[in-house]
């Protein structure tokens, strides 16, 4: 894996706007995108693309693939916890179903989602398949926290280790 990055978001508006022109850049340069988000986000950012002329302006051979992070979960989720067959086989499956030779590169919310649902350590644990699933799929992945979610700067270090950057946010934690 080329590059495994967390944005830590205080306002919705800031996670559009980075991942507005994280998935542009990747259309322009003919990457295939995966978005693996909620369905808020996933419209938002669709309705921000299309006002931003994205579609239009990427060249014919980009592809870009939207999917609901809870459907998306259910994949390879059993018993609370995310299993490593069916999280490599699922999740590796679509990236070579979606790549055709070209760059990937996805945003990721399923650990928004667990860690919404106080499921933290399964959190965890599916970034560090995303790392796992990095060293023999080559991808560029983006992770979308809520920073709230962090305020009182518990597993904020667990978090951060998991990734290669940490984008920058306006939020301060309290550690």
């Amino acid at each position: 894996m080329n590059h495994h990055a967390v944005q830590f978001y205080d306002h919705e508006a800031f996670l559009l706007e980075h991942l507005g022109s994280f998935v542009k850049e990747g259309l322009l340069q003919e990457d295939t995108v995966l978005v693996v988000a909620t369905a808020t986000h996933r419209a938002e950012l669709r309705a921000k693309l299309i006002s931003d002329h994205v579609f239009e302006e990427a060249p014919g051979k980009s592809v870009y693939v939207a999917m609901d992070a809870t459907d998306t979960l259910a994949l390879f989720m059993v018993n609370d916890w995310p299993d490593e067959k069916l999280f490599m086989k699922v999740i590796g499956d679509t990236i070579s179903s979606l790549a055709h030779g070209t760059p990937v590169r996805i945003y990721g919310e399923m650990v928004a989602v667990l860690w919404s649902q106080c499921q933290f350590r399964a959190a965890i644990r599916l970034e560090q398949l995303w790392n796992q699933l990095g060293t023999c799929k080559e991808f560029s992945l983006l992770c979308g926290y809520p920073a709230a979610a962090f305020q009182d700067g518990s597993l904020l270090d667990e978090v951060s280790a998991c990734h290669s950057h940490i984008i920058e946010s306006t939020y301060s934690f309290r550690r």
